[in-house]
Formats: structure tokens, sequence, C-alpha cells
């Protein structure tokens, strides 16, 4: 009984230390931006297998010297448009799925929004296959949102 429970302790560790990264990573890019106001954030899937969608407000936002992110060029179109793709990729096969899918349900991004005043940042995982572990963050300057797209297969 002491083995399993030691078992069980030790696994708990390893997942929070885990999960501790990846809140790092985020909690970082958040705070890189500002203070955000508000935040929606929808998720599918669990443990391994996950996929959230976020909305943050800012009421106001600085991005010079910002280490994160960088500004929209006609050239980044076709790299955001690619990870836009496999993450659209993914609502669609959670749809067939579960069609009321907290995911499914309020996934409300529209692409035109993005223009050269907007500012985007990327985080693929290294040890994954492409697009098998990422985080796409796209600002739109124009209404002070930040769009938070993270998959993980």
């Amino acid at each position: 009984m002491r083995r399993i429970l030691a078992l069980v302790l030790a696994f708990i560790s390893v997942m929070s230390v885990s999960a501790c990264s990846f809140m790092s990573r985020e909690h970082y890019v958040l705070k890189s931006v500002g203070e955000y106001e508000t935040c929606e954030l929808f998720t599918q899937g669990e443990f391994q297998d996950y996929t959230y969608f976020g909305i943050y407000t800012f009421p106001e936002s600085d991005f010079e010297g910002n280490s994160y992110f960088s500004e929209v060029t006609e050239e980044d179109a076709e790299t955001i448009n690619a990870y836009l793709d496999n993450f659209e990729t993914w609502v669609e096969t959670f749809r067939q799925g579960d069609p009321e899918g907290e995911l499914v349900q309020n996934y409300s991004f529209n692409r035109d929004i993005i223009d050269t005043e907007d500012y985007f940042y990327i985080y693929d995982g290294e040890d994954y296959p492409e697009y098998g572990c990422y985080d796409l963050w796209i600002y739109d300057f124009q209404t002070d949102m930040l769009y938070y797209f993270h998959n993980n297969i």
C-alpha cells in the first residue's frame, strides 16, 4: 500500500512540474503585454491531448522591447495562417465528436482582423512533430484583444 501511495505521489509531482512549466510560459507571455482586464479561456480534451482558445482584453498594452511578440508583416501571414489552419482542423474534429463542447461552442476567431498593426508570438514545442505542441498568440491592436491558441497532441 505504501508503494502504491509513493508511486501516486511521484506521478502527481511529475505532472505538477510539467503543468507549471506550461503555465509559466503562458504567464510570462501574458505579463509581457501588461495586465489583462478580462479573460475567456475555452478548452477541449484532457491530459496530453488538449486544445485551448483564449481571448484576453487589455486596457493598455506596450510592445516596445517585448521579447516575445513581433509585429505582423505580410511575410508572416503564411506562417500564422498555417497554424490557424491546423488549429481550426482540431476545432472541426472536436465539433464532429462533441458538438456541444466548450471550445467548439465558443471558438470565434476571425482571420480578417489580422493586419500589419498587430503583433504575434509562436511557441513551437521542440520535441514534437510539426504542429504537435504549439502556442499561437495574436494581439489585435485595434481592439486591444489578445487571442491565444494552444494545441498539444
